[in-house]
């Protein structure tokens, strides 16, 4: 009796582990018209909230917030993600508190993406079955009910979206690709994320927040000599603007082509895109440093001083 009392007490020990770890790996729901806004904390929202209240979204449901992306970057991540998928090591890895992509839920219940735009290009064009090409997100406001206008302007109010050209020009919402696969390439986005992985320029990050994937954090190693803010948004498309004006860059980059998104991914013209960009970061990294930039940028846009030696993402990713 003693000994089916013991293997009972052990199966029911079992059982409630079992639903414990049930419990902390829920499925985690498709997105849609139930999914509620997480809850944040000075702004910021935990790993764990975001598993409470997050869901699956497929990419190809994703409304962007922006007209382009550095598709050198893309492509890096597409490799990464492709690689992953590979490894059998894809939903941890997108699974990670820094990967989670935030949404605002529009008129019509259409889920836009404010940010992370480059992991969802990424995803759209690895190497990746379709039904696999899918993102875990948290929905950070519920504007569904509102009319259009009123809705971007919320947007707009909020930093959740750019509504500018490659060519820096102002655009209506109408004009933001109506998805993920149609976003444009910015050849100076992906140029200002080459000087700002270098150090030349400082995104000075909200406390506590995540570093895009592995890089290092310029903020931590220069936070007395450059000059950032963490409330100034977009700096990447604003530091490209710069950059592709200053004469000794448009030297070198001169007669460059924007690599559109297609099925594949255009490699020979994201090869020579990389050239070039490689011929003109020495220029783009004097250029960050030069007072002219801070005229241009103003304070807290990270401009630092101090000329860094500029390094070209891997041409290749894994």
């Amino acid at each position: 009796m003693r000994a089916i009392t013991i293997m009972l007490s052990g199966l029911l020990l079992l059982g409630l582990i079992g639903t414990a770890e049930a419990r902390n790996d829920r499925k985690i729901e498709q997105c849609g018209k139930h999914t509620e806004v997480v809850d944040q904390d000075d702004g910021m929202v935990s790993l764990k909230e975001k598993k409470k209240k997050g869901c699956v979204i497929a990419v190809k449901a994703l409304h962007p917030t922006q007209s382009a992306v550095g598709m050198d970057a893309a492509a890096c991540k597409a490799d990464k993600i492709t690689a992953k998928a590979r490894a059998g090591k894809l939903k941890s890895y997108l699974q990670a508190e820094k990967r989670w992509l935030p949404l605002v839920r529009g008129p019509g219940g259409v889920f836009y993406l404010t940010d992370h735009h480059h992991l969802s290009a990424a995803i759209w064009n690895a190497d990746l079955k379709e039904k696999e090409k899918k993102v875990f997100a948290y929905l950070i406001a519920d504007w569904s009910e509102l009319h259009e206008d009123a809705f971007w302007a919320l947007m707009v109010k909020h930093n959740n979206t750019w509504l500018k050209n490659p060519a820096d020009q102002d655009i209506k919402p109408s004009q933001l690709p109506a998805s993920i696969g149609a976003m444009q390439d910015d050849p100076m986005r992906t140029l200002s994320a080459w000087v700002r992985g270098s150090c030349g320029y400082v995104k000075c990050d909200a406390p506590g927040s995540e570093q895009d994937d592995e890089e290092t954090t310029c903020q931590q190693q220069f936070a007395k000599a450059a000059s950032c803010a963490a409330n100034v948004f977009f700096l990447e498309f604003k530091w490209g603007h710069y950059l592709g004006s200053v004469p000794a860059v448009q030297t070198e980059l001169q007669g460059i082509a924007a690599c559109s998104q297609q099925d594949p991914l255009d490699r020979q013209c994201l090869d020579k895109q990389y050239a070039q960009m490689v011929k003109a970061l020495p220029a783009a990294m004097q250029a960050a440093a030069a007072p002219a930039a801070l005229q241009a940028l103003g304070d807290g846009a990270g401009y630092h001083p101090q000329a860094q030696t500029g390094v070209p993402q891997p041409k290749r990713c894994d």
